[in-house]
């Protein structure tokens, strides 16, 4: 663990996870409790911007999404924010009627924040992450280039402030707060919408709900954009299992990595 500035560093810490990305710990100093988030020291091997973090954490923070920033160090390693006792959402809720309500609401909040971060370019971000794959099959790239070729035909839309990762782990009580920006940029509101429904396994009745309760909110995207993007984001999610696996062997990985070949269609190598 890092050094902490002070006070910080007479705080008593837990271990609470030791991810891919970062380490999390509970603070605790004089009666109170502080999340503290350490990240891995070569961020943009996982194609982390900690500069664009910062911007989309304080941009988080003033519109009541985050929980109180405390400290956050230059290099953007080291992030303390208010402790949330209240828990991460349940799948159940997140696939509920009333979870989907909130989805679309919250990702209307989001998308309507004024900001001037880097665009992903979606086309070009498979293309990243397919070239530190050299061993993915044919079918695989061929599947790829199709996807960017729809990406490329889709029609222009003005890109907005995107979360990029909003699934039940990273929603915290029913406000709800927003934890883990480490992928948000300005980009098409139909990717983050449709990394919802992967995220919650919706079906098309839920799918159209999101929607509607998006629209409702002020936010401009149509289904049949999100639909099309349903796959975008099984491929994005196929390649960073891929990638996954190269760095941690995991069990989960192994099924995650069966159930997307299945998804797409494709018979596994």
């Amino acid at each position: 663990m890092l050094p902490l500035p002070a006070p910080y560093h007479q705080a008593d810490a837990v271990l609470l996870a030791q991810g891919l990305t970062n380490y999390t710990y509970r603070l605790q100093l004089q009666h109170k409790s502080y999340f503290y988030r350490q990240g891995i020291a070569q961020p943009e091997s996982l194609f982390i911007d900690r500069a664009q973090e910062r911007q989309a954490l304080l941009l988080a923070e003033a519109a009541g999404l985050l929980p109180k920033i405390h400290y956050h160090s230059a290099d953007g390693q080291q992030l303390i924010l208010d402790w949330c006792d209240e828990p991460s959402w349940q799948v159940e809720y997140f696939a509920s009627a009333t979870g989907i309500t909130q989805l679309g609401q919250l990702a209307a909040q989001i998308h309507a924040i004024p900001a001037r971060l880097k665009i992903l370019d979606l086309a070009d971000y498979l293309q990243q992450l397919m070239a530190g794959l050299p061993s993915l099959s044919q079918t695989v790239r061929q599947r790829i280039e199709q996807q960017q070729a729809m990406l490329h035909a889709l029609p222009v839309i003005c890109p907005v402030f995107c979360h990029n990762d909003i699934n039940p782990t990273n929603l915290l009580g029913m406000k709800p707060w927003l934890v883990d920006w480490e992928y948000a940029a300005l980009g098409d509101p139909a990717f983050e919408l449709a990394g919802i429904c992967r995220a919650g396994q919706f079906d098309r009745q839920q799918q159209q709900a999101l929607v509607d309760s998006y629209q409702a909110a002020g936010g401009c995207c149509e289904l049949n954009r999100v639909i099309q993007m349903l796959m975008v984001v099984d491929v994005v999610s196929l390649l960073w299992c891929e990638k996954m696996l190269l760095l941690r062997a995991e069990t989960q990985y192994h099924l995650l990595r069966q159930q997307l070949y299945r998804a797409l269609g494709i018979a596994e190598v």
